[in-house]
C-alpha cells in the first residue's frame, strides 16, 4: 500500500538495501497533518523498512507501521482523497470462480460504544470492524468474510464492455444490506466483543476488589491501634485522623472504579454504516460472453461449472473423512471465504488446524493459491495445512497433506496480486520431504 500510495501523494521513494528504502521527499501535505499523534512527520528518512527484520542494519531504519505518524497521515490523505469514489461503486473480476453469476460486495463499517464518554462528551467507541456482504440476484444475502476484494482484480478495457448492468442491480440494495446486518452481522460482533470484554472487565474487578479491599481493612485495622495508643495518652507516629481519611479515599476510589467498570460493561451497537461497494464478475462470466481471449487459461476458466464443482466436492469428502479417521473434529467454513475450507479441532489438545482444500483433476500441473489464502497462511504458520486431492472419473484419491505450505509461496504477494500457481510436483516432493523448494 506505501509503495502505491506514496508516490501518489507526491512523495519520492526509492530502494535501498533489501526490504528498505530512503525517502527523499515527504510532500507538505504529509507533513501537515497530525492523526492523533506527538510525533511529527519528517521533510525526509534516511531509511525506512516494513518488516522488523529489516531494522538492525545502518543506517538505521524506522519502521513503518500501523500508528507510526507517516503511515497514518497517508491513509488520512489517500482517504480524504479518494473516499467518495467507495461509495461510487467499483468492478471487479473474481479470478476463482467461486460462483457463475454476478454479485454485489457491500463494504460496512460497524462500530461498538459502552457507556463512558471521552473528552469531548462523545460515547467512547470499544471495537470498530470493517465488514463484507455478499448479495445476489435472488436477493441472498451472506457473510463476504474478512477481505473478499484481495482475490480479485480490475477488469481490463476489453473485459468492461462485456459488462451489462443487470436490472436487479437497480433495486435497494442498501436496504437488504442493512436487513442482513442488523440480523446477523451486527448480533455476532456484538456477541464476541462482550463475551471478551466480560471476561477481561470481570478479571480486573477482582484484581481491584482484592487489592482495594485488603488495603482499606488494614488501614482501619490500623486505626483503632492508633486510637488505643492516643487513650493511653501515648503519641504514636501515626495520626488516626488521617488514617480514617485514607481509609474513606480508598473506598470512595473502590467505588468510583466499579462504576467506571460497570459502565464498560454496557457495551452498545451503533448503527452500521456502508462505506462502499463492488460489482463482482465471474472470470467465466466474462469468457462465457466472449471478452475473455481463447487462450489455454481462458478455455479452462470457461469450463463447465458443474465439473468442478463436482472435483471440489469429492475432495472435500475425502478430507473430511480423513480428519475424522484421524480423530479430529472438522468443520465446513468454505462458504465464509476465511482463506481456507476446513476448520479441524485435534483430539486431546483442543489445537485448531486450518485446512485449504484444492481438489485437482489427476493430470494437473498446478494448484492455484489466492491472496487471502496465501495471507492465511503467512498469518498462521504452522497451523495452516494445504491438501491437494487428485480426482479422477469422480473419484478421489489419497489427499496429500503439505503443513505450513508457506514457505512454497515466497515472499507476500504485491498489491495488485490476486493468485500466484504452485506447481504438484513440487507440493508432492516438499509434502514427502524432498526439497524445501519448488
Amino acid at each position: 500500500f506505501f509503495e502505491a500510495a506514496f508516490p501518489e501523494a507526491g512523495g519520492v521513494a526509492r530502494a535501498r538495501e533489501t526490504g528498505r528504502f530512503e525517502l527523499t521527499r515527504v510532500p507538505p501535505n504529509l507533513r501537515d497533518r497530525s492523526i492523533s499523534r506527538a510525533d511529527p512527520v519528517l521533510p525526509r528518512y534516511r531509511r525506512v523498512c516494513f518488516d522488523k527484520a529489516s531494522l538492525p542494519a545502518r543506517p538505521q531504519a524506522a519502521l513503518v507501521a500501523s500508528g507510526h505518524p507517516l503511515l497514518d497521515a497517508l491513509v488520512d490523505l489517500t482517504l480524504e482523497r479518494h473516499r467518495s469514489l467507495l461509495a461510487r461503486g467499483s468492478v471487479l473480476v473474481d479470478e476463482t470462480d467461486r460462483h457463475d453469476a454476478l454479485r454485489v460486495l457491500v463494504c460496512l463499517r460497524h462500530a461498538l460504544r459502552d457507556s463512558r464518554t471521552t473528552a469531548d462528551g462523545r460515547s467512547r467507541s470499544v471495537s470498530e470492524r470493517l465488514q463484507f456482504v455478499w448479495l445476489d440476484r435472488e436477493g441472498r444475502a451472506a457473510d463476504g468474510g474478512p477481505a473478499p476484494y484481495l482475490d480479485c482484480r480490475p477488469p481490463r478495457d476489453d473485459e468492461r464492455d462485456g459488462i451489462d448492468a443487470d436490472p436487479w442491480l437497480d433495486a435497494p440494495l442498501e436496504d437488504r444490506v442493512r436487513a442482513h446486518a442488523i440480523a446477523d452481522l451486527v448480533p455476532r460482533h456484538l456477541a464476541e466483543v462482550k463475551d471478551r470484554r466480560s471476561f477481561e472487565i470481570g478479571k480486573v474487578e477482582a484484581a481491584v476488589k482484592e487489592r482495594l479491599r485488603r488495603e482499606i481493612v488494614y488501614l482501619q485495622h490500623r486505626a483503632m491501634e492508633v486510637e488505643a495508643e492516643e487513650r493511653a495518652s501515648r503519641k504514636p507516629r501515626l495520626n488516626s485522623r488521617n488514617l480514617r481519611r485514607q481509609c474513606e479515599v480508598l473506598t470512595d476510589r473502590l467505588e468510583l472504579r466499579l462504576a467506571d467498570l460497570e459502565r464498560q460493561r454496557d457495551i452498545a451497537p451503533l448503527p452500521p454504516e456502508i462505506c462502499g461497494a463492488a460489482l463482482v464478475v465471474p472470470a467465466a462470466w466474462l469468457a462465457r460472453r466472449g471478452t475473455l481471449a481463447e487462450t489455454g487459461a481462458g478455455l479452462a476458466k470457461s469450463a463447465d461449472a458443474a465439473v468442478r464443482a463436482e472435483v471440489e466436492t469429492a475432495a472435500m469428502n475425502a478430507v473430511m473423512k480423513r480428519e475424522r479417521a484421524l480423530g479430529h473434529e472438522p468443520r465446513d467454513v468454505s462458504a465464509e471465504d476465511r482463506g481456507y475450507d476446513i476448520e479441524s479441532r485435534e483430539a486431546g489438545t483442543g489445537r485448531l488446524r486450518f485446512i485449504e482444500v484444492k481438489g485437482r483433476r489427476a493430470d494437473a500441473r498446478t494448484v492455484t493459491i489466492t491472496r487471502n489464502e496465501m495471507l492465511a497462511a503467512y498469518n498462521t504458520q504452522d497451523a495452516y495445512i494445504l491438501v491437494v486431492v487428485p480426482v479422477e472419473a469422480g473419484f478421489a484419491r489419497a489427499p496429500i497433506y503439505l503443513p505450513d505450505p508457506a514457505r512454497l509461496f515466497g515472499p507476500e504477494p504485491g498489491f495488485a496480486e490476486v493468485s500466484r500457481a504452485i506447481s504438484v510436483d513440487a507440493i508432492r516432493r516438499v509434502a514427502s520431504g524432498g526439497g524445501k523448494k519448488p
